[in-house]
């Protein structure tokens, strides 16, 4: 297949920020193409918790009200609790809104679609070459090769994005890998509560608990380290330590704030603009990346649509736009540098350090 097919902007990657910048630039009237490499629905490991004010807000003005299908049971948690070695539980109330992101997205894109972006999905992108005024972006499936053009080219791809591995090749990235187990049943703790646990009382490794419809979760990024610490830990929550998890999957995250903070790395180059997790705006401390993708997808979107209007630098416009996202992770760095001193303190310190410090990053997207 030589097929060659000319679109305004293509997005790469179907998640909350990608649906955000495709169904924005389509309203604009912009020929927009929306790829992702899976069928949808497809699952993706997040807790899948829509936390902060970026997220909440966005979603409100772009998409509407969530329906109560695309949450779980529980549809709200009250909050967080933190559980540090033998300190006291620290509460903290944050009304949290929970989904399982395969159905988050997918509503998500099928309002992107209905507002005149064209969706494949099931093929991958394997390569981005950017050309005069514009890009190509190389699909693949099953053997097959297909060319399409664009004017631009907004990367969603997450943390192993294959546009910014083509636009940056000599960028060296670190990667965490996130692990989550699924098993069936409940655990003897509050369902609509989100748990974090710190075994080894510090900031890291930790694991979390939540429950959704007939099962809970345990994530990590850690969870081979802490198996030990896991199953005493939960044992006196009715963990069976030899349970066998129905499935078990993990993620990726791209470790680029440093790179971001000092400008070594800027998610952007001509015309191609990454954001969310391909282009290292995950949030600090809670890792939570709903809330920055979809800001930065509508940031994106609108630097597009502006060059459309008067052929103002997309690129340069997008990479202005995000310094205030800039400003919060280097905030959000320092008060997770905070922590590492706070765990020398004892304790109870660190855990209502912690608390304090996952207040500070749902409340500092406000600003």
């Amino acid at each position: 297949m030589n097929d060659s097919q000319f679109f305004d902007v293509i997005v790469v990657g179907a998640g909350p920020g990608g649906a955000a910048a495709a169904k924005r630039c389509a309203e604009r009237g912009l020929n927009t193409l929306l790829i992702e490499k899976k069928e949808l629905p497809r699952d993706k490991v997040c807790s899948g918790m829509i936390m902060g004010q970026w997220a909440l807000e966005i979603i409100q003005q772009e998409f509407g009200d969530i329906p109560p299908s695309v949450l779980t049971d529980p549809p709200l948690l009250s909050g967080h609790r933190f559980y540090v070695g033998d300190a006291a539980v620290q509460t903290l109330k944050w009304p949290t809104a929970l989904s399982w992101r395969k159905d988050l997205d997918f509503w998500m894109v099928q309002g992107a679609v209905k507002s005149g972006v064209i969706l494949r999905e099931g093929v991958r992108v394997s390569g981005i070459e950017t050309e005069n005024g514009g890009c190509q972006v190389i699909l693949k499936k099953e053997g097959k090769t297909e060319n399409l053009h664009a004017r631009f080219v907004v990367g969603a791809d997450g943390a192993a994005s294959v546009v910014r591995r083509s636009i940056f090749p000599k960028l060296k990235v670190r990667f965490s890998g996130p692990i989550r187990e699924c098993y069936g049943g409940s655990l003897d703790l509050p369902k609509d509560i989100f748990h974090w646990f710190f075994p080894k009382s510090l900031p890291r490794p930790r694991f979390n608990v939540n429950h959704k419809d007939d099962v809970f979760l345990i994530e990590g990024s850690g969870l081979s380290e802490l198996r030990g610490e896991i199953g005493k830990t939960l044992s006196p929550y009715g963990f069976d330590p030899d349970t066998k998890p129905i499935w078990k999957d993990g993620c990726t995250i791209a470790l680029l704030h440093d790179d971001l903070l000092s400008g070594a790395f800027k998610p952007a180059d001509r015309n191609v603009l990454l954001i969310g997790d391909a282009g290292g705006l995950i949030l600090p401390i809670t890792f939570e990346g709903i809330g920055s993708a979809l800001r930065s997808g509508i940031q994106a979107s609108d630097a597009i649509i502006k060059h459309f209007d008067d052929e103002t630098q997309a690129a340069s416009s997008y990479l202005r736009s995000l310094e205030p996202i800039l400003e919060t992770i280097g905030r959000l760095c320092k008060v997770q540098d905070a922590l590492k001193v706070a765990s020398d303190g004892g304790q109870d310190l660190l855990a209502k350090a912690l608390r304090d410090a996952y207040r500070e990053t749902l409340t500092i997207q406000e600003r």
